[in-house]
């Protein structure tokens, strides 16, 4: 059984208190982190190495 996703809550409007998540999003975020997905408001690993990658490739192949 997965375990409740703790998020932190989100930015909004200065003295926007937010209201809490539904519960069917809630279950969907603790499902999608129990399969290893990115959530909303937490950084991707995937993205964050592809995004810091060079942006034009080097090696012999490419003259450098």
């Amino acid at each position: 059984m997965a375990h409740p996703v703790h998020e932190p809550s989100r930015p909004g409007p200065h003295g926007y208190r937010g209201q809490p998540d539904p519960p069917i999003y809630t279950a969907l975020l603790a499902r999608w982190a129990a399969d290893g997905r990115t959530l909303p408001g937490r950084q991707d690993p995937d993205w964050s190495r592809i995004a810091s990658a060079p942006i034009w490739p080097s090696g012999p192949l490419f003259g450098g």
